[in-house]
């Protein structure tokens, strides 16, 4: 026995080693519900529309799928103030029908957390982490608001060029093989956006939600804006968070142990499988 479980490991050691040379985005073994990324150590929500998905398949209907989301949240979301609380700059935003387009799975910012919660609610995929992408400075201490296409800004084109882990969704992007519309030089170029989903379905060639707000720098108190990536130009930018039209969210979830880890595990559990049901079938016989 003890042979058996070193083949066994071993073997799914050599299945790391072969899928190593492949995209470090790839669904797991056992759970087609989410998208590991190996390289940040994240799992994605494998549908990149499941708001809409959710919706549409819910049991109530719509309008009550909406209901249950905003109850998961206690009916309130806690943000950084700003004028669009309720009330004005009270660091609260109370949830309402008018943040969720069931019909598109477009959300505003409120929604899109709301949502998340929701996630966790029901520990979608077996996980209760769940939260909206993050983006931290490309220059590690403060955001630098500028537009540039090198990636030497937190705003504008090609931006893990300099940091390619600070943009959770633009690491994802182009880790994928897309393009930004302009190349490192300003140079407008051909095939970008989102021209691959890779193991995802359902995504979008539009704006998704980070979870990290967005203040300019000609204020000091209101953060009515949160970060953004499109897919449709590989840019990085921010939008208003009472827009429930344009943006959509995806929601990231970090792994129990290092993403290599967790799938030898899955490759193992498979291999045991496959072990026990040859020596049922080996008894039997």
């Amino acid at each position: 026995m003890k042979q058996t479980m070193k083949n066994l490991v071993v073997a799914a050691a050599l299945t790391m080693a072969a899928t190593s040379a492949q995209a470090a985005l790839s669904v797991p073994a056992g759970n087609s519900l989410v998208v590991n990324d190996s390289s940040l150590n994240i799992v994605w929500t494998q549908d990149a529309n499941l708001f809409k998905t959710q919706a549409n398949s819910y049991a109530g209907g719509a309008a009550a799928f909406v209901t249950a989301v905003i109850n998961a949240s206690g009916g309130t979301i806690s943000d950084l103030p700003n004028s669009l609380d309720t009330p004005a700059n009270s660091g609260s935003y109370n949830l309402s029908a008018s943040d969720f387009n069931t019909s598109t799975g477009n959300l505003n910012f409120w929604g899109a957390k709301a949502w998340v919660n929701y996630l966790n609610n029901i520990s979608y995929a077996g996980l209760t982490n769940w939260r909206l992408p993050q983006v931290t400075p490309v220059n590690g201490n403060n955001f630098v608001h500028t537009l540039s296409y090198d990636g030497t800004t937190d705003r504008g084109f090609n931006s893990t060029l300099v940091n390619g882990t600070a943009s959770e969704l633009g690491h994802m992007f182009f880790e994928l093989g897309n393009l930004s519309a302009f190349n490192a030089a300003g140079v407008a170029q051909t095939g970008s956006g989102l021209t691959n989903s890779g193991p995802f379905s359902n995504f979008q060639s539009a704006p998704y939600w980070t979870g990290t707000e967005f203040q300019f720098p000609t204020t000091t108190t209101d953060f009515q804006h949160a970060w953004l990536f499109s897919n449709a130009n590989g840019a990085q930018g921010s939008g208003p968070k009472n827009d429930n039209t344009r943006f959509y969210a995806l929601a990231v979830a970090p792994v129990p142990v290092p993403g290599a880890v967790w799938l030898m595990g899955s490759a193992i559990a498979g291999l045991l499988s496959l072990h026990r049901k040859r020596t049922i079938t080996m008894k039997i016989g």
